[in-house]
């Protein structure tokens, strides 16, 4: 078994840039796929985000390349974010090689990319989309590519890439090293396998799903979906959160919750797709350097994020698939440190997290949320923290005759009429309620078979359910109106009957078939 980096055969100078690094021992996917890249073969790596896949290939193609006239590598990666991340990562492997690199993706000045490239590259790493913009300018040319790398390849599967990687490898020459690597093992890649890669690849599986659920602590609350910003700001004002990332499912929940949280003074910032190159660049700076404490981001988005450093994670709304719930916890409890992950759920998909824990052999304990009590301490103690600061730097002597002015009697009250309101303004809610993780328990999911298709509302369905269905407000909670079909919340007493009784009256010209919506994923 393979146990420091020096008993690789790689190239003297790439050693001396792993050693200085700070590298000794190679991870389970560098010490396995190294030797078998090295051999030559075609190889396709599969394990976790955070294993040390980029430096695994990278360590052998600035090992195997010389410096030339033309591209020798070519490293495609799903994200904008990601590809400079292999760039900076290449620039650590290679520091002591005479080897040059071009990083080029869309959202960026095309016009710098193309004069970097036309100055002389040995590895272009980058985005399928700008890659394949500048082989039609006849810039790029892979004549003389011998290695071809797809990292991440399933999420560029994901994205919708796979024309766009196909054309660009069809582009490559026969003769050369395929190098894949990918978290899981979809059907698109064994298509790209078998059509593009030598007979004999090499399939290399790392497991290491279980290998989160020893260095993550992960919690989850049950809250009702209307109550689940409050439920969202009670955590984070109770707990401290030196460096927490949001997971949202889309761009647009993403930017609602930036809003909703900002409006609440809290410091946060966002990423996704739609947001332009230089704002992620920037804003990925200020989250490494803890100048924004808390960021939200989508699964795609999060993919280019390598800081060690993350104590919490927060998944507000699950993930599509089991697999990225262990990439989205994969970002905390990194190198030996302990992290925390917190998930929210209603009480409808509490059935699909314990899918997600028993898939992923992980382990969830449920938590109530914070109570008004819990944030009073917390806030209480920052506060204290604070004034104490502001001692430290005796900063309160200019007011010492101010304080000298207000009569003994009143100096209790003026003191804790001060700590109110530095209190006050640290508080996103009014937090009174501490039932917030039991309030929808009793009500049950309809189906409805109509939707903004029909000009169906929110309002308009509402209305029908109060008239037709002889239901108070308090007994009617969500509603979720999709093209063809709606979801109601309706008290769990009162499911069954108004479904009789609303079966084929109309919400105008309408025929409405309500049921009892099946659980589904």
């Amino acid at each position: 078994m393979i146990k420091t980096f020096k008993e690789l055969k790689l190239n003297e100078t790439v050693q001396k840039g792993i050693e200085a690094m700070g590298y000794v021992a190679p991870s389970p996917i560098q010490a396995e796929s190294i030797p078998v890249l090295l051999e030559g073969k075609d190889v396709i790596g599969q394990a976790q985000t955070g294993t040390g896949k980029t430096l695994a290939f990278g360590s052998v193609l600035l090992s195997e390349i010389e410096r030339s006239d033309h591209i020798s590598a070519i490293v495609l990666s799903p994200t904008r974010e990601l590809a400079m991340q292999i760039g900076e990562e290449f620039g650590r492997i290679g520091k002591y090689t005479d080897l040059r690199f071009a990083c080029v993706y869309g959202g960026s000045d095309i016009g710098r990319q193309i004069r970097t490239i036309k100055h002389g590259i040995d590895v272009l790493i980058g985005t399928p989309g700008r890659v394949m913009d500048l082989m039609r300018r006849d810039i790029v040319s892979l004549e003389h590519i011998q290695f071809f790398v797809l990292d991440e390849a399933d999420e560029m599967l994901n994205m919708g890439f796979v024309e766009d990687i196909e054309t660009i490898l069809a582009d490559a020459p026969k003769e050369k090293q395929t190098i894949l690597f990918s978290a899981t093992m979809p059907d698109g890649i064994k298509h790209i396998a078998e059509n593009y890669m030598k007979s004999d690849y090499t399939h290399i599986k790392i497991k290491a799903v279980q290998q989160t659920a020893t260095t993550v602590k992960q919690y989850y609350f049950v809250v009702p979906q209307n109550k689940k910003l409050e439920g969202l700001c009670r955590v984070l004002d109770a707990n401290e959160m030196d460096s927490c990332i949001i997971f949202c499912k889309t761009k647009r929940s993403v930017d609602t919750l930036q809003d909703e949280l900002a409006r609440r003074h809290y410091h946060v910032a966002c990423m996704h797709g739609d947001i332009d190159q230089n704002t992620r660049m920037r804003t990925l700076q200020k989250f490494k350097e803890r100048k924004v404490p808390i960021l939200i981001a989508t699964d795609v988005a999060a993919r280019g994020i390598d800081v060690d450093s993350i104590t919490h994670v927060i998944n507000y709304e699950l993930p599509q698939e089991d697999e990225l719930y262990v990439h989205r916890i994969g970002r905390t409890g990194r190198a030996g440190h302990e992290g925390v992950a917190f998930t929210f759920v209603s009480p409808r998909e509490v059935r699909i997290l314990h899918k997600i824990e028993k898939s992923t052999k992980s382990h969830f304990e449920e938590l109530n949320l914070p109570t008004a009590d819990d944030i009073f301490n917390a806030k209480m103690k920052d506060v204290l923290t604070d004034v104490q600061h502001v001692m430290d730097k005796g900063k309160q002597k200019d007011f010492y005759d101010v304080v000298a002015e207000i009569p003994n009697a009143m100096v209790d009250d003026v003191l804790a009429s001060l700590l109110y309101m530095n209190y006050r303004e640290r508080l996103a809610f009014d937090y009174k309620d501490d039932d917030l993780s039991t309030k929808v328990k009793s009500y049950e999911r309809v189906f409805v078979n109509c939707g903004s298709a029909e000009k169906i509302n929110k309002t308009k369905l509402r209305n029908f359910l109060l008239d037709v269905g002889n239901l108070r407000k308090d007994e009617i909670g969500d509603i979720t109106i999709k093209r063809k079909f709606s979801f109601v919340d309706i008290k769990k007493s009162k499911a069954k009957g108004v479904v009789k009784k609303c079966f084929n009256k109309k919400i105008g010209n309408q025929k409405v078939k309500l049921e009892i919506a099946k659980e589904v994923r």
